[in-house]
């Protein structure tokens, strides 16, 4: 009887030991990014109330880490003017988002721009909105 209930315990160890070795893992220790690009606020012509921006699709984002190292991301903002990515430690990074102006004609007439910056916080998703000024003619 001592040997079988040695038995059953050595199994019942080898059984459960991987269980618990490997998969305490699972947290999640990715930092996401969601920045919104939106268009800047304007004035209600007659009641001065503050109308905010709209969504703007297609602008480029850039995200640099914030000691003005190199681009650490880059990509485009969907229809609903949204750019999501993720990195891997935290960070305090920089956003810059631009859209590029065209003419009548479809020539470059400049671009309009926007910057902000965030902290990136493990296991979680931080937003960002990056509000695009006037239109910067070159």
């Amino acid at each position: 009887m001592k040997k079988k209930n040695l038995f059953l315990s050595v199994m019942l160890f080898f059984s459960v030991l991987p269980m618990t070795l490997f998969s305490g893992c699972d947290k999640d220790t990715n930092c996401y990014l969601e920045v919104k690009v939106v268009d800047e606020s304007t004035s209600d012509p007659i009641s001065g109330a503050v109308i905010a921006g709209d969504p703007i699709p297609n602008a480029v984002v850039e995200v640099y880490q914030d000691n003005g190292g190199n681009v650490q991301d880059k990509g485009v903002t969907d229809g609903s003017g949204i750019y999501t990515t993720y990195f891997n430690a935290p960070a305090i990074v920089k956003i810059k988002a631009k859209l590029q102006m065209y003419d009548a004609g479809g020539n470059p007439a400049g671009e309009r721009r926007g910057e902000t910056a965030v902290r990136l916080i493990q296991g979680e998703t931080v937003s960002a909105k990056v509000t695009l000024s006037k239109q910067i003619i070159y």
